[in-house]
């Protein structure tokens, strides 16, 4: 039975909708003075060779009764949502373009290291997934 791109595209959302947390569960802030969010993004919209845009984003609290804009977005973003696509994750074949990203620090107490390509459609519905960090994907 061969599906449409469509209906695996459909069914991405639905599983990752299903895939939600108890976000009462997860602090706004880590306690003991630490930021809540200390994060370096880079995006590189020509690719890994292009130049890159680099913004930190630095927050005592998450959500939305932090003072700056960025950190009340970032309300529901948690370290687990920037993983990887899991290794041997069938995913359709459609190249988002050049566009490469990596935010690195540290979120809710947890180290972030992540790097975001729109090589396939896994990597392109991680990165509209996180765009509150990495803003539009420049598709070419």
């Amino acid at each position: 039975m061969r599906l449409s791109a469509a209906t695996v595209a459909a069914l991405l959302v639905v599983l990752i909708a299903g895939c939600g947390g108890d976000d009462a569960a997860e602090p706004s802030g880590s306690g003991g003075g630490e930021p809540a969010a200390k994060l370096t993004v880079t995006v590189r919209p020509d690719g890994p060779d292009g130049p890159a845009r680099r913004r930190t984003i630095e927050c005592a609290r998450l959500g939305p009764n932090a003072p700056e804009s960025a950190c009340r977005r970032l309300a529901g973003l948690t370290a687990d949502q920037l993983a990887p696509v899991p290794a041997g994750t069938a995913c359709t074949q459609i190249y988002g373009g050049p566009a490469v990203a990596q935010v690195r620090g540290e979120l809710r107490g947890k180290p972030v290291d992540a790097r975001f390509e729109l090589t396939d459609g896994c990597e392109i519905e991680r990165w509209d997934r996180n765009r509150v960090l990495l803003h539009d994907a420049p598709r070419g």
